[in-house]
């Protein structure tokens, strides 16, 4: 075999070796494509289950102060 039949065959292997590894990955993501993830119905189930109706004032609006999460800062703190 020369060397441009050797250089020929390696690019085959290389391609083949890639080919067969992104069919493997194409079949494994179409299996499990259909299934749903636990985890995730977890979360959400968690996230639905914590979520507290706000409160709202006589206008239908929150006011600014009531909006603001505890640990926020005022809205004009940079006016000293």
């Amino acid at each position: 075999m020369s060397a441009e039949d050797t250089l020929a065959v390696c690019i085959l292997a290389i391609l083949a070796v890639a080919g067969v590894t992104l069919m493997t990955i194409l079949c494994s993501l179409m299996k499990n494509a259909g299934k749903r993830d636990e985890l995730a119905e977890l979360l959400n189930e968690e996230t639905e289950s914590h979520e507290e109706p706000r409160e709202e004032t006589a206008g239908g609006e929150c006011s600014e102060e009531e909006s603001r999460e505890l640990w926020e800062k005022d809205s004009e703190w940079w006016k000293g």
